[in-house]
């Protein structure tokens, strides 16, 4: 008895010891680490105008002004809501879900009639499984620019450049899929338009002017 409560005292002091050093050591080491090295991203990619936050780079927002490049459609509350993160849960054959989908692929051909109607990028017109996914397809951010241009009287070859300049490529090469993201796109699209429209950016960039 006597080495068995010795033994089980041991192990209790173990547990103890690979809580302190798994749970807590290990969670501070890694924030430290973040902190240190990756300060920016550690402290939630935060994106500051004027010294007031205007979004995160790793949470989409709802953009919906044709004048902007719009982002994928969200079901997390009211949209890219962080405290409700998720799908919409609906089935594919779900009468509900076919009918939204319809009704956010003719809203997007109506916006941007250069696109055919069999040729809508798939996510812009379906929502992330998280709901708060910051990316849109190359050909999602491309299929926008002459909408873009002819309301804000910037070129197509401008807009273009800047969607190239923007690409996410592969992390590694191998893990993800090459994206734009909508909040860094939006911010330089903010500043091309400062420059050449500032009535309009003033107008557009509320939050940002």
């Amino acid at each position: 008895m006597f080495i068995v409560g010795k033994e089980f005292i041991r192990m209790i002091k173990l547990t103890v010891l690979l809580y302190i050093i798994c749970s807590i050591g290990y969670t501070f080491l890694i924030w430290g680490i973040g902190k240190i090295a990756f300060p920016f991203q550690a402290g939630g990619s935060i994106v500051y105008k004027n010294s007031k936050p205007v979004g995160s780079f790793l949470i989409g927002e709802k953009f919906t002004s044709p004048y902007i490049f719009n982002g994928r459609p969200s079901y997390a509350g009211n949209g890219y809501n962080g405290m409700e993160s998720g799908a919409s849960n609906y089935a594919p054959v779900n009468g509900k879900y076919i009918n939204h989908e319809k009704k956010l692929i003719n809203k997007f051909l109506k916006e941007n009639p250069a696109v055919k109607k069999g040729g809508v990028p798939v996510d812009i017109i379906t929502g992330s499984g998280s709901g708060l996914g910051p990316y849109i397809s190359i050909a999602a951010a491309l299929d926008q620019i002459p909408r873009i241009s002819s309301l804000t009287g910037i070129s197509k070859t401008i807009l273009h450049r800047l969607v190239k300049n923007n690409i996410s490529y592969r992390q590694l090469g191998i893990f993800g899929t090459p994206g734009v993201n909508t909040m860094k796109l939006n911010l330089k699209l903010s500043l091309l338009l400062k420059k050449s429209d500032y009535k309009l950016y003033k107008r557009i960039f509320k939050g940002l002017a």
